[in-house]
């Protein structure tokens, strides 16, 4: 995809603050109006989401079982379709394609990936969507706000400590210097906005223990994305965001942590 003229005459830096002043907008205007607003954003992001996961995974932008399975995940939301229909389909599903699969001589390694990314990634905006539709959007926001104090705290402390590398050879910028840093703002941020944000976790300790968790997840989905992006030889994954790369690039940290706070509010803690 082409950038726009306007775009493409600004430096890359120049182009991820006007990118950021345009989208962030419309973002927390969606997350605060709720339904269906939220909804529509959320929808748009996980098609174009999938587009750039099939891209990146079997080199073909528009592969069905992407939005057909992500499809039917958003069906949950608005039909009386149960969990039982759902694998019921998705496993129809899986039977039909393999077949193609095999003709096109696509590698089954690749295939079992793009599956289990796509039904990854499709849960993770579900989740999203169900928060905000469960009047949970200040929790939604708490998380948000964490996930931001931990990249800026990792960016600004690995850059002024340095130090040794935290996985070089998945992200050779990353210092275990900018982790800690990342978690322990994280947490003191997560500490602070916690009694206004949220109501799950009322002493200051759970809220920690939480904010730090959710900060470590948001590392760790970070550096998924960067091992994937890696073995696939991709530098981004789209261009749908100038000077940010693809969608994939900036919510990497969000859908894994968004897995992980609708995991900790299943099992109650």
């Amino acid at each position: 995809m082409e950038l726009p003229l306007a775009f493409s005459n600004l430096s890359s830096l120049q182009q991820r603050i006007l990118t950021a002043l345009i989208v962030l907008p419309i973002c927390i205007a969606a997350v605060y109006y709720g339904y269906p607003y939220f909804d529509i954003l959320a929808s748009f992001i996980l098609f174009a989401m999938m587009r750039e996961w099939s891209k990146m995974v079997l080199d073909q932008t528009y592969h069905p079982m992407g939005y057909i399975l992500a499809a039917l995940m958003l069906s949950f939301i608005y039909t009386d379709v149960t969990y039982k229909k759902y694998v019921q389909y998705s496993l129809i599903l899986f039977a039909g394609s393999f077949p193609i699969h095999i003709l096109m001589k696509k590698r089954l390694f690749d295939y079992f990936v793009f599956v289990i990314g796509t039904l990854y990634i499709s849960w993770s905006v579900y989740i999203l969507i169900q928060l905000v539709h469960e009047g949970l959007t200040r929790f939604f926001i708490w998380i948000l706000l964490i996930i931001w104090a931990s990249d800026t705290g990792a960016y600004f402390t690995g850059r002024f400590i340095g130090g040794p590398k935290l996985a070089p050879t998945i992200s050779p910028n990353k210092t275990w210097s900018g982790f800690i840093g990342g978690c322990g703002v994280a947490t003191l941020v997560g500490v602070l906005v916690g009694p206004y944000l949220q109501d799950f976790y009322r002493t200051p300790f759970s809220m920690a223990i939480v904010a730090c968790s959710l900060s470590l997840v948001s590392h760790m989905g970070d550096l998924l994305e960067s091992l994937l992006k890696r073995y696939y030889d991709v530098k981004d994954t789209g261009t749908l965001l100038p000077g940010h790369g693809g969608l994939l690039d900036r919510l990497d940290s969000l859908l894994l942590v968004s897995f992980a706070a609708g995991l900790l509010l299943i099992i109650g803690y």
